[in-house]
């Protein structure tokens, strides 16, 4: 049975314990080099680069500095918890990948306030939340970063709040005094250092808070890859309004808090055309109190973007305000309202999808799919489109930057299949509406529909006819099976029709173009490609069956058989299939045949992966398969999809334990890449992106088997 999780930061009351669940159940062994902190959408995502929170300022994915800090007085000693008031020594910036725009304001050396680091005990990577562990002289503290994205609640989602609660607790029985400090630049707002800021503190629906933002405010005036967001505000509150917030200057703040406990003075309301020589932060202090048993505080993170998606000329607002009728401090409201029934959703639904990977692919596969679930999901935006459809579009992450790519939600797609169809749809939904507009007149499906966040039309130049078909009519079909309802299909019929006769006629010797492994450049008689093709159409005619088109659905089958039958002896090389039909003792990964038995179209010979996997192993590198036999990277999606084929246990590590030992090794920083070196534990730039989805299907195709069984 399918995983549905139903509806489930800062207003409890003042003597609240509530901390952010029991993380005991799962212990993830797993050092990824950039652990989520705050985890919403592609513009606010920040993360702690390496393995201790206190070695290094906090960052956007892309590496861009994005600072916060945080520091535990106890008994009238300062020690820092989160974050650093500069880069450190032990942590240099040639271990964060490139393309990177010098970052001036914070690689300048300023008096460090907060040198006493607390001793880093432990931590945990569960899919919604990160746990430290850090011993602050005799007061133990628990500091949990906690985003709600749970699946089957698109207003939780979408909601553009995440929880970070302290938790502490004496360590020798006895009673301690404990203040909390937590700070954040106005870099949070904004792309780069000399764009004048705006801070205020102010009060709403029962929430005070302190903001920031752009003074420009360009709303959705700049689309790109490597750059972050400038419009919109971002939000700190604290549980119970307890302590307090205030705009501040950073540096005077951090000493006052070191010397008595307090934070600096209020400044108010700033302008600021160069907010870092004038020291602006936000920040928030609170009196713990008398710490002997475990007390938690909880502050809330939020960010009001005012519209997230510009579609075809139209701005689009966030799901959670898709009626203009909602507010920031609404939601942040609602969420304190909700955070102990949050807390406990988080936790059953770490708990469910940690137990179910332990299960289908063992201790190293579920680290993995825990330390890439908030990735995934937050390299999306919600919005609902103009016809009252959800809109999931993801951002091609440091690939560059497409908008609702086709061939980027399709290696995704077993994670939304496994935990919420509606998402999986929401990635589709973008593209068939593109596709039956005015805008699109070709007879394939495009590959993007924009440049994130303006989605205006396909940006991708060279687009990838037969891979895209492909990849929607096998989507598509996969949605309509998870589903049950084949009016999904039907209503976009005629669409689909126009797909699948690209994929008939085109598919079985597929011309000199590129496909998903766009960076491996053009192919002409792409065997791989040419399976997705062939499953395409055979997918066509399942769902022509689903939908009472009887004939058609005969007539495509037969063809989609006699296809497969051509491709077995094109393909054939001895021991193995072809890289391409005309290259002999070539060899790729034939990952896209994963769909024959997921959509039980059973098309292609079972002989042919019998014959496929042990001749991969045979080619295995120290950290993994390579994709093909022309280079020595590989993508880790595609390993996992093509591990996903194993006949047992023992087969499916063998494909999986050099990719755990490459995300163990890796020498750069940064959220987890997909595109990396099997030689060396070195990845390529695309990293952060929702492709590791992928890392899901052994769990989905599991899923379906026992389903079958039933």
């Amino acid at each position: 049975m399918t995983l549905r999780l139903l509806p489930c930061l800062i207003v409890l009351s003042a003597c609240a314990r509530l901390g952010a669940g029991d993380a005991s159940f799962y212990t993830n062994d797993l050092h990824p080099t950039a652990t989520p902190l705050v985890s919403v959408d592609p513009y606010f995502s920040v993360w702690s680069f390496g393995k201790e929170l206190n070695a290094d300022v906090t960052r956007h994915w892309t590496g861009r500095k994005q600072p916060m800090l945080a520091a535990l007085r106890v008994d009238g000693v300062t020690y820092r918890v989160l974050g650093s008031e500069n880069a450190v020594p032990g942590v240099p910036e040639g271990r964060i990948q490139p393309k990177l725009i010098p970052d001036s304001s914070y690689t300048r050396r300023v008096p460090e306030v907060f040198t006493r680091a607390a001793v880093q005990t432990g931590s945990n990577l569960l899919p919604t939340r990160s746990f430290y562990n850090f011993d602050c002289g005799p007061v133990r503290l628990e500091l949990a970063f906690v985003a709600p994205l749970l699946p089957g609640d698109f207003d939780l989602i979408s909601r553009p709040v995440n929880y970070v609660t302290f938790s502490m607790a004496s360590t020798d029985g006895r009673k301690h005094s404990v203040q909390l400090y937590f700070e954040v630049s106005p870099r949070i707002a904004i792309d780069f250092d000399m764009t004048g800021v705006v801070a205020s503190e102010g009060s709403a629906d029962g929430v005070k808070y302190v903001r920031t933002g752009s003074l420009a405010q360009p709303v959705l005036e700049r689309n790109g890859d490597d750059i972050r967001i400038d419009w919109g505000y971002f939000y700190l509150a604290s549980e119970g309004n307890k302590g307090k917030l205030a705009v501040v200057k950073g540096q005077p703040s951090r000493e006052r808090f070191l010397a008595d406990g307090r934070m600096g003075e209020s400044l108010g309301t700033v302008e600021s055309s160069d907010f870092v020589s004038d020291d602006i932060s936000l920040a928030c202090c609170v009196d713990i109190g008398s710490v002997k048993r475990k007390v938690s505080q909880t502050l809330l993170l939020a960010y009001d973007d005012i519209y997230s998606i510009k579609y075809l000329g139209e701005p689009l607002r966030p799901y959670w305000n898709r009626s203009g009728q909602n507010s920031i401090t609404s939601q942040i409201a609602l969420a304190g309202r909700q955070h102990r029934d949050v807390m406990r959703r988080c936790e059953e639904f770490d708990r469910a999808l940690t137990g179910e990977a332990l299960a289908s692919g063992g201790r190293k596969y579920a680290n993995l799919c825990a330390s890439v679930f908030r990735q995934v999901m937050c390299a999306h935006k919600l919005v609902e489109g103009p016809k009252g459809e959800p809109f999931f579009i993801s951002k091609e992450n440091f690939s560059n930057g497409c908008a609702g790519t086709v061939d980027v939600a399709y290696p995704s797609v077993p994670m939304f299949l496994l935990y919420d169809v509606k998402l999986a749809e929401g990635l589709l939904n973008h593209i068939f509406d593109y596709s039956e507009s005015s805008e699109w007149d070709n007879d394939w499906a495009p590959h993007d529909v924009g440049r994130y966040p303006d989605a205006y039309g396909q940006r991708y130049g060279n687009s990838m006819p037969l891979e895209e078909c492909g990849n929607m009519l096998l989507l598509t079909a996969a949605v309509v099976q998870e589903s049950g309802d084949c009016s999904y299909a039907a209503r976009h019929w005629s669409t689909l029709t126009r797909w699948a006769d690209y994929a008939r006629e085109h598919g079985q010797y597929p011309e000199d173009q590129l496909c998903t492994d766009d960076f491996a450049g053009r192919l002409a008689n792409n065997a791989n490609l040419s399976a997705k093709a062939i499953l395409a159409v055979a997918a066509y005619a399942k769902m022509a069956g689903q939908i009472g088109e009887k004939d058609i659905a005969s007539a495509w089958a037969d063809t989609a058989r006699r296809m497969a039958g051509l491709w077995k002896e094109a393909a054939f090389d001895g021991d193995h299939y072809r890289l391409s039909f005309d290259a002999p003792l070539t060899w790729s990964l034939k990952y896209n045949l994963v769909w024959d038995s997921l959509l039980d179209l059973n098309i292609f010979d079972p002989a042919i992966m019998q014959a496929e996997i042990p001749y991969y192993l045979s080619h295995e590198r120290r950290y993994g398969v390579p994709l093909d036999c022309r280079e020595t990277y590989t993508k880790t999606d595609w390993v996992m999809w093509t591990a996903s084929m194993a006949p047992d246990a023992v087969t499916f590590d063998r494909f999986i334990d050099p990719i755990y030992d490459f995300y163990e090794d890796s020498v750069l920083l940064g959220p987890l890449s997909d595109w990396i070196e099997t030689d060396t534990p070195r990845s390529h730039q695309m990293r952060a992106r929702s492709v590791l989805g992928g890392f899901f299907m052994k769990m989905y195709s599991d899923r379906i088997k026992s389903r079958r069984n039933e």
